[in-house]
């Protein structure tokens, strides 16, 4: 599933890429002008000039929306492909990552759970997030050394280990909810100054966070192409008993998934909490769809496509909203996901199998 990707490829993606972006764009722009009061964009459709840099501000969202996006849709895609685990609980390490984040970063005190003692701890918020991603890699491991290699080795059904994700969810919003409450909170207070770059106006830590977020993807690219962990991941996906036989220790690979798995959801939650301004105890629920939505729609199990995925998902999401309300962004990036199944079940870079 992780084969090295070649220009028929990329030649698809980017097909299905255009198409998808451009026929949104009609359908929506056709609806828009039969119900020109459905919300308040849809108000600005009279204006052609207020429409396209509109239009442009919206696409330029997406775009960064689905590679924030993409920084837990991959990992979520490389569990599945190393395990054929579709981990409900993702979206926790998502909120787990942007809240232990602002609990090393706030200047108010705070508390160890189950510990009635309020002390300070105050970092700055780039120590913070590091350190914080590097707890979230590690509960990763401690996830897979505890509960999924003992489930693995006791031959527990997938769909047994699929409700078990669930429970876990479930459990870990609730324990975020219980140790910082329900209120959103921000990882800084400071004023973020805009640029504007013609109809596109975005703040520095916008900007900052684009570049991360390509970095790091870049760096998963690499570590999956050029280095021979990465090649024995790839490998894993791909026929884990053959690997095993070729001397790869394949619990190991799993185990390192996992870890990559859980400290990229938390950079992903990080960004994503610097870019909305703000993040609750359930935004990673909420997102698990999206992210689940952005692995199917580019292939599951394989993580280019994950990122294909996630950026047609977040800029479908958003260009939706200059005609329609923006509680309908995500039912419309869905509504992408199934008009592309119907064509091609495998997903994009997916590749059809036979059953049977």
């Amino acid at each position: 599933m992780l084969a090295r990707l070649d220009r028929r490829v990329l030649l698809r993606a980017a097909l299905v890429f255009l198409i998808a972006v451009v026929g949104v764009t009609a359908v929506l722009a056709m609806g828009g002008s039969a119900d020109a009061a459905s919300s308040e964009t849809a108000a600005a459709a009279a204006s052609s000039s207020g429409t396209f840099d509109l239009f442009i501000q919206n696409l330029f969202n997406g775009v960064v929306f689905g590679l924030l996006l993409a920084l837990a849709s991959v990992g979520l895609s490389l569990i599945y492909g190393t395990t054929a685990l579709s981990n409900f609980a993702h979206g926790e390490m998502v909120t787990f990552g942007a809240m232990l984040t602002y609990w090393l970063a706030t200047p108010q005190p705070v508390r160890i759970p189950l510990i009635p003692v309020d002390f300070n701890i105050g970092l700055p918020l780039i120590p913070a997030a590091l350190l914080a991603i590097a707890i979230s890699a590690g509960l990763g491991w401690v996830q897979d050394r505890i509960i999924w290699s003992q489930l693995r080795r006791r031959r527990v059904a997938m769909v047994q280990q699929m409700i078990v994700s669930i429970g876990l969810s479930l459990a870990l919003v609730n324990f975020i909810q219980w140790w910082m409450g329900g209120r959103p909170v921000r990882l800084t207070t400071a004023i973020d100054p805009r640029n504007d770059y013609g109809p596109i106006s975005v703040s520095n830590t916008t900007l900052i966070s684009m570049a991360i977020a390509i970095a790091a993807l870049l760096g998963v690219a690499f570590f999956l192409q050029r280095t021979r962990l990465g090649r024995a991941t790839r490998a894993v996906s791909d026929n884990p008993a053959l690997a095993s036989a070729s001397g790869i220790k394949v619990d190991s690979i799993i185990r390192l998934v996992w870890i990559m798995a859980a400290g990229l959801a938390a950079l992903g939650g990080i960004l994503l909490a610097l870019y909305q301004q703000g993040i609750g105890f359930d935004d990673g629920t909420k997102l698990l769809l999206m992210m689940f939505a952005a692995v199917t729609l580019g292939g599951l199990g394989h993580p280019y496509g994950a990122l294909v995925g996630s950026l047609i998902i977040g800029i479908v999401a958003e260009v939706s909203t200059v005609w329609l309300a923006p509680d309908l962004k995500f039912a419309t990036a869905l509504g992408i996901l199934i008009l592309v199944l119907l064509v091609r079940p495998q997903g994009i870079l997916g590749r059809a199998e036979r059953v049977g």
